[in-house]
């Protein structure tokens, strides 16, 4: 899939200026300062005429691309404008490049309504990667190598120049997505072996229509076709992410979860190895809604989910298992470390808080059954039952703890 921007459907814990995490803004303004450099520096050099048609062809194309992106339940956004952006940089001098991307974003920003911040980085993170992806071209050309004309050397610099531009953009959204998320790289899924294939696909593409704008422009909606099989393609995965997905709280839900613990089951009992299940019951989630109402209630969940995110590994699994309960997958957790991670998440729980929007601050407190893989145990069921048992008696007890 082609991850090149990304949305706000997250909360927000520690908001810096503008709402940006404040971790992020230091990085969010180094972005802009160094595309709005590269733009003017770029720039000031001759480089010839602007291509007129192929500036607006390429404007109205990636404007189209970024208006049917697929928004996924991971916060980030697929499309297949990166194509257009990555011809542009083939094609077009450097001012006429950022304009693109400008155009390219402003009306799904309009559309979508995202935070300032978020479309803005961006723009800056398409204008910086287009821009380093054009200065590949400019040395290319200085060195007297024509991307322009046909021919073994033409071809391999303009793919490196796709390249580069792919290259770029992951990495900078990348750590955006570490510092505004928390993400790491691996989470993020930004150089996956699917992702990043297909990326430097549409990037081949790019490639494709440059080099069909330079040598006959008529040609160029037929190497663009393919674009419409891609989009097709990344259409579905999102679909099926959707359907696995809680979207109240961005965790798995029960059959996203179902499936993968039957997996890490048969994984545990197939080489031996310890797993264990948490069932967790947030405590009177029906009276946070009448006295607060159902905001509060979702904004409650939500803060669950970010506690248990926060003291889990990234390889475990956790769900939203029905209205009030979660699931936590815990492979390679003996019952002694399961009992460790309840003690964590109770803790944070504890520290834990909703703000009403009258001002008032709401605490909750959850409810904790773990279960451990035994030798006898046939399906995810038998955990989840044993463990089950563990936390109502917690719940019956008023301790809000179990083990």
């Amino acid at each position: 899939m082609s991850a090149v921007s990304y949305e706000e459907r997250f909360r927000v814990k520690r908001p810096g200026p503008g709402g940006l995490p404040a971790a992020a803004w230091p990085f969010f303004v180094a972005t802009m300062l160094a595309a709005g450099i590269a733009a003017v520096a770029a720039s000031l050099t001759q480089h010839g005429d602007i291509r007129w048609l192929d500036f607006v062809l390429l404007i109205v194309a990636g404007a189209v691309a970024q208006t049917l992106a697929i928004h996924t339940p991971a916060n980030q956004v697929f499309h297949t404008g990166l194509a257009f952006t990555v011809a542009a940089a083939l094609v077009l001098p450097p001012a006429a490049v950022v304009v693109v991307c400008i155009a390219q974003h402003l009306p799904e920003w309009l559309r979508q309504r995202y935070a300032w911040y978020i479309q803005t980085f961006n723009i800056a993170n398409f204008s910086l990667s287009g821009l380093v992806a054009w200065g590949v071209r400019d040395a290319a050309a200085r060195f007297g190598l024509d991307t322009g004309l046909p021919g073994t050397t033409g071809v391999a610099v303009t793919a490196a120049t796709g390249l580069v531009f792919v290259l770029v953009n992951r990495l900078l959204l990348a750590r955006m997505l570490k510092l505004a998320r928390g993400h790491q790289l691996k989470a993020t899924g930004l150089f996956d072996v699917d992702s990043f294939v297909t990326d430097l696909v549409l990037a081949a593409i790019g490639v494709g229509m440059a080099l069909t704008l330079l040598i006959e422009p008529a040609a160029a909606p037929i190497a663009a076709l393919p674009l419409i099989l891609i989009h097709r393609g990344l259409v579905v995965p999102s679909l099926r992410a959707l359907a696995l997905k809680d979207h109240k709280t961005g965790l798995l839900n029960a059959r996203g979860i179902e499936e993968a613990a039957r997996e890490e089951l048969t994984r545990a009992r197939r080489f031996c190895r310890p797993m264990s299940l948490l069932m967790i019951d947030l405590d009177d989630l029906r009276g946070v809604n009448n006295r607060h109402g159902h905001l509060v209630g979702d904004a409650v969940l939500s803060a669950v989910a970010d506690a248990l995110q926060a003291e889990l590994r990234e390889y475990d699994l956790c769900a939203r298992f029905g209205g009030d309960e979660f699931m936590v997958v815990l492979p390679e957790i003996g019952l002694e470390e399961a009992r460790a991670v309840v003690d964590r998440i109770q803790t944070r729980i504890a520290d834990s808080r909703v703000e009403t929007s009258k001002g008032e601050t709401v605490g909750f407190a959850v409810s904790i059954g773990a279960a451990t893989r035994l030798d006898g145990d046939r399906s995810v069921d038998d955990l989840i039952g044993r463990a089950d048992d563990v936390m109502y008696a917690a719940k019956r007890e008023g301790s809000s703890r179990g083990a």
